[in-house]
């Protein structure tokens, strides 16, 4: 073989190489993050959170029901809280765009995945880039209840109560439900819907009385133990050492679930 003839062999090697790479992380990557951890609460933290992630600006979508819009201070709450800790520009839009026919009075177990990918098709206007750009998060504000016949999900669903019906959902990486109507009290409701986005950053429940992500609402208290209640009250913001681990996934560089 000459010289030349394997001097040419290696330069068009060298470019199939690079390719495999460019296509690799301009195709298997992004596949990765929309289709394979779509699914898994919490797996988009650091893409929302680092200040390392493709994505710059924030995009929250809340489609909602007749008479089921959530209320200004809640949604002042959820910008401020997404613009604290991920220093992103967050855009809101919000949109009465489901019927009352679209959705059951009451959805069982399961069945919360097929009516929720059916309102989402029908109704979602913003969505994730591929790979950079705007990071999507959609909220549905429904009238309805949803009643868990299976309590184990195996970890893909967070309940936002233990009780047979749930006041809010995270049901994906990118997606939270609100049960308005289920609501015990109007002041929960920015409580509520905090809550379930600490779970698409990925916290799970906790036992502590005075955090937010505490799966039963009404132990919440203000005073100095347990047995010494000053009065009930609903926190609006995650605990110190959340904040630390909001702080650690906004430095992080490994925005992938991958390596999290």
């Amino acid at each position: 073989m000459s010289e030349s003839v394997l001097k040419t062999l290696v330069i068009y090697t060298t470019t199939l190489v690079i390719a495999v790479a460019l296509a690799s992380v301009l195709i298997l990557i992004p596949a990765y993050v929309h289709y394979g951890e779509i699914h898994i609460p919490g797996s988009y933290n650091a893409l929302y959170l680092s200040k390392y992630s493709p994505y710059k600006t924030i995009v929250v979508e809340i489609d909602y029901q007749p008479g089921m819009e959530p209320t200004p201070k809640t949604i002042e709450a959820l910008q401020q809280q997404i613009e604290m800790y991920s220093g992103k520009e967050v855009l809101v839009y919000l949109d009465q765009d489901i019927e009352d026919d679209e959705v059951p009075d009451v959805i069982y177990g399961y069945d919360i995945i097929k009516i929720t990918s059916m309102l989402q098709e029908q109704n979602r206007d913003y969505r994730t880039g591929w790979f950079g750009g705007n990071i999507s998060l959609y909220i549905l504000y429904l009238d309805t209840i949803w009643q868990q016949e299976d309590q184990d999900y195996s970890n893909r669903m967070h309940a936002a109560s233990t009780k047979p019906y749930s006041v809010g959902v995270t049901y994906a990486a990118d997606s939270i439900i609100i049960f308005k109507s289920s609501l015990p009290q109007n002041d929960m409701e920015t409580t509520i819907l905090l809550h379930e986005l600490g779970h698409v950053w990925g916290f799970g429940h906790t036992n502590e009385s005075s955090n937010i992500m505490n799966a039963e609402f009404e132990v919440y208290r203000n005073g100095p133990s347990p047995d010494d209640v000053v009065e009930t009250w609903y926190p609006k913001d995650f605990s110190p050492a959340q904040k630390e681990e909001l702080a650690r996934l906004h430095e992080t560089m490994h925005i992938l679930a991958l390596f999290n």
